[in-house]
């Protein structure tokens, strides 16, 4: 078989046509896509907040974890669960997947690195990670000094069309993680481990999932000031097109949604986006529609396939697109991704597609007030002002530990910095 490469993030239409050879009975091209998300937050001011720990989507009790204990073969091997809770986080690594396309059976060893990260979640299990996981007793983990992680699997990659092996675990139906896998693709079975040290399950899925935290900076920052006026600013070299800017409020007890595309943030340059007034608010369900598709179109211009970029978008559809707040949309550079998470596939594939979504969450000056307010009036003593800050706090979900972050960083009032402060303390021991 002639073996022909294309590189990471390549037009769609180069790994069209490799997959439209193998259709022809041709060659029988090796075809490796990944789509997955970087997470951060930050303040009106455009700094990187702390805190983004908490999952969005629950992942099946199935997934493996370094936050907790599980049953795994590495833990014959003295692996432990890191059982602590991760400290000054700015990045969260969200569903990054492998999807491997094959016609014949192959066996592929595959290593991930998170450079500035730690792989914190996988499935299916893995021969390898690293570093060692650590105890309860060594204390929080300072996610700042963590320089790499890795994961590496050993799989089997059966044939295209190959009905699922017995292995694959079952989810509901309208489980995120079942979305994942509507997409034409190989089956991956983990290879049977060898010797007694090795020993355990045999696990199959439709793709490798990972997940992590991390902390390091990224290229696309945003500057938000008052009527929903964005400056957005690359600090990297590589051009970042079409940064997509969503906002969903609730306005007279109803969830409304806006949007609006920016071309391009050149590199190194900047570039100004503007959210329009109250009359440009719509229904969240037409304009959640229409963000879907733009996604979608985005995506497979990085070349993901029709059935990935669909499958991405209702793994997140939920939090990116329902969710209450202002958050901007962006792909990462190739060389981002290459540099932050390097892979590695034996045998190299002939096509290889990485399109990784930078997800953005801003805080507007008139959100960073009305939290501030809540912060306030939460311990006032006042029951009706206090249930109302409380209610405000909650729907704030995971994003409240950078919400409150942000206003111990703002503010100059006493009573404002000791509540934010105790209510810090409280979530640190487990409470709401």
């Amino acid at each position: 078989m002639k073996r022909r490469f294309v590189a990471a993030g390549s037009a769609a239409a180069c790994a069209a046509a490799l997959w439209a050879a193998a259709a022809e009975g041709g060659d029988d091209p090796f075809v490796v896509h990944e789509w997955g998300t970087f997470t951060s937050m930050q303040g009106s001011d455009g700094v990187v907040l702390e805190g983004l720990t908490r999952e969005e989507e629950s992942l099946p009790e199935f997934v493996y974890s370094r936050t907790e204990i599980r049953e795994c073969p590495l833990r014959a091997q003295g692996w432990k669960g890191l059982e602590v809770a991760p400290d000054k986080v700015t990045q969260k690594m969200e569903t990054p997947v492998l999807y491997f396309r094959s016609k014949t059976a192959r066996k592929a060893k595959v290593r991930v690195d998170f450079v500035g990260g730690l792989v914190t979640q996988w499935y299916p299990v893995s021969d390898l990670l690293g570093p060692p996981e650590r105890g309860i007793d060594e204390g929080p983990l300072d996610m700042s000094k963590v320089g790499r992680s890795f994961l590496q699997w050993d799989v089997d990659v059966l044939p295209l069309g190959a009905a699922p092996p017995a292995e694959v675990p079952a989810v509901p139906k309208d489980d995120p993680w079942q979305f994942a896998r509507e997409v034409e693709a190989s089956w991956l079975r983990t290879a049977p481990r060898k010797g007694p040290d090795r020993a355990g399950p045999v696990e199959a899925e439709k793709y490798l999932f990972y997940r992590g935290l991390g902390n390091f900076p990224m290229p696309l920052s945003a500057e938000v000031s008052e009527g929903a006026k964005v400056r957005f600013v690359n600090r990297g070299r590589a051009p970042i097109r079409t940064v997509i800017l969503y906002e969903v409020r609730e306005r007279d007890g109803e969830l409304r949604a806006r949007m609006t595309t920016v071309p391009e943030v050149p590199g190194g340059g900047e570039a100004r986006a503007e959210l329009k007034g109250g009359e440009w608010w719509g229904d969240l369900r037409s304009v959640r529609e229409k963000l879907e598709a733009v996604v979608q179109d985005v995506l497979a211009s990085r070349g993901l396939r029709a059935d990935e970029a669909r499958a991405m978008v209702r793994t997140w559809s939920r939090s990116w697109f329902t969710q209450e707040g202002m958050r901007a949309l962006w792909i990462v550079p190739d060389a981002q991704v290459e540099a932050l998470l390097p892979l590695s596939i034996e045998p190299k594939p002939d096509a290889l597609v990485r399109v990784l979504v930078g997800r953005m969450e801003m805080i507007p000056p008139e959100e960073e007030l009305e939290m501030e307010a809540a912060v306030r009036d939460r311990f006032c003593g006042d029951p009706r002002k206090e249930k109302v800050a409380a209610m405000r706090l909650h729907r704030a979900g995971r994003f409240v530990e950078p919400h409150l972050r942000n206003v111990l960083a703002r503010t100059k009032d006493p009573v404002v910095r000791a509540s934010a402060e105790r209510l810090l303390a409280e979530r640190e021991g487990g409470g709401k």
